[in-house]
């Protein structure tokens, strides 16, 4: 029986930029899934995106999409599946939560109760999620994953965890905690690595596609570009 590999991502857009090096590699060796824990509705995106709002994105350009919070956070869950799909991952192995929570809204209580979901379902499965520890800022949801991951570890409840540190926190959090692994793509993977992120960069606002995930962080998008380069750490 294949092994399973549990990604839980806090947002759309962090499984690729924080662990999709690694999702690509897992998927050629397990059972690979990747489970969206919240709705990631409140990005301020989606004001940007309102009437008149402008972006570095799209200089000379004036914003003119209204929308709502629900639609939003679907168009946003698009981006996602897509993302998962260039790396790899099996349709039936993206997991959208039906129990998932608000965007910063992600408590360790709930945050436990995904990750136990899963694993009922492939016991023993290997977990893979964002670090809990931060040497700046941390977004409650981040932590709230990190932290219920590390308590079901401690329980005994997870044998197999990793932690990723976001790339744009690497310079931060290696002052206090200098233990983290490079995860590097291979040469033979790249494309799978940039079709990815080019997920989050589809502009055609007539078929629901507004780039969210490049408007929210675009120099994230354009650093991974350039260095392709993610971080690990053990409990």
């Amino acid at each position: 029986m294949v092994e399973a590999t549990l990604f839980f991502s806090p947002h759309q857009d962090d499984e690729t930029l924080s662990m999709g090096n690694a999702i690509i590699e897992h998927v050629e060796k397990s059972d690979t899934h990747v489970i969206l824990c919240t709705d990631g509705s409140k990005s301020i995106i989606r004001k940007v995106l309102d009437d008149g709002g402008t972006c570095s994105y799209h200089i000379k350009d004036i914003h003119k999409y209204s929308l709502p919070e629900e639609e939003f956070s679907k168009d946003r869950d698009e981006e996602f599946k897509d993302s998962c799909k260039e790396m790899g991952v099996k349709e039936s192995n993206i997991h959208i939560e039906e129990n998932r929570a608000h965007d910063g809204e992600l408590s360790k209580e709930k945050a436990k109760e995904i990750i136990l979901k899963y694993l009922d379902k492939y016991p023993n499965a290997r977990v893979k999620t964002v670090t809990p520890y931060k040497a700046s800022g941390i977004h409650e949801d981040h932590r709230a994953l990190g932290e219920a991951a590390l308590e079901l570890y401690e329980e005994g409840k997870i044998k197999d965890l990793r932690f990723y540190v976001e790339p744009y926190d690497y310079n931060d959090f290696t002052k206090v905690n200098p233990n983290v692994e490079v995860w590097k793509v291979l040469n033979s993977q790249e494309n799978k690595l940039l079709n990815a992120m080019n997920a989050y960069k589809k502009w055609n606002p007539e078929n629901g596609q507004y780039a969210i995930g490049y408007h929210s962080v675009k120099s994230h998008f354009d650093e991974l570009k350039e260095n392709k380069i993610q971080y690990v750490h053990t409990p």
